[in-house]
């Protein structure tokens, strides 16, 4: 069946400053590729698959990103974005770090019930993103874990500033910050590969949520 709708996809970070509660990047991998690069490349690959699937499918897609170059906007107005182009789905995308460099795994995360009418909502639409994103890393790594779809109260997802029609969650697809996937994204032969596939995924659970 052809789906019609607006889709605006968030890349987490960007610039040299925090603004508006945003930071300018988090996650940094052992061999210096930064969290907001990586993030953004991966905007332009989902949004290429989604052209891609709207082709193919005879679909009806409007694909909006917060940013489209090295550059930070707040919190609220990333949220903006989406509500101001009446966006039916809001797709923020990180990676993870850790504080050791030990953690692996994807969660994806949602604003919490309260104050959120749209919880169920997000969590249908968070665990579609959730179950795409970890079949297409456990494709290249079996035992990628799955650290499940989780309430957490985030600016960018707040309904104030998102407003009441988009759906929204945030995936952060691994944790960066480790050597290993670092050798999955970044250095390694296949890496090519693991990216496409991952935004490939997310494009296809972005469809099925429309």
């Amino acid at each position: 069946m052809a789906k019609t709708g607006t889709i605006v996809i968030d890349p987490g970070h960007g610039g040299t400053a925090t603004v508006g509660g945003s930071s300018p990047n988090n996650a940094r991998s052992p061999s210096g590729v930064l969290e907001k690069n990586l993030a953004l490349q991966m905007a332009f690959l989902v949004r290429d698959a989604l052209a891609e699937a709207a082709t193919n499918g005879g679909h009806t897609i409007r694909t909006l990103l917060t940013r489209e170059t090295d550059r930070n906007l707040g919190l609220r107005d990333r949220a903006l974005v989406a509500r101001n182009n009446n966006a039916d789905l809001f797709l923020c995308i990180h990676f993870n770090a850790s504080n050791a460099h030990n953690a692996r795994g994807v969660e994806t995360l949602i604003s919490p019930r309260a104050g959120n009418s749209n919880h169920a909502a997000d969590r249908a639409f968070a665990q579609l993103i959730q179950t795409a994103t970890l079949k297409a890393l456990r494709a290249h790594e079996p035992l990628t874990r799955d650290r499940e779809v989780k309430d957490q109260s985030l600016a960018v997802l707040r309904e104030s500033n998102l407003g009441t029609r988009a759906r929204g969650c945030l995936v952060e697809i691994e944790f960066l910050d480790h050597r290993a996937v670092d050798q999955l994204f970044n250095l390694g032969a296949n890496a090519p590969q693991v990216r496409a596939d991952v935004a490939q995924a997310l494009a296809n659970a972005l469809v099925e949520a429309l």
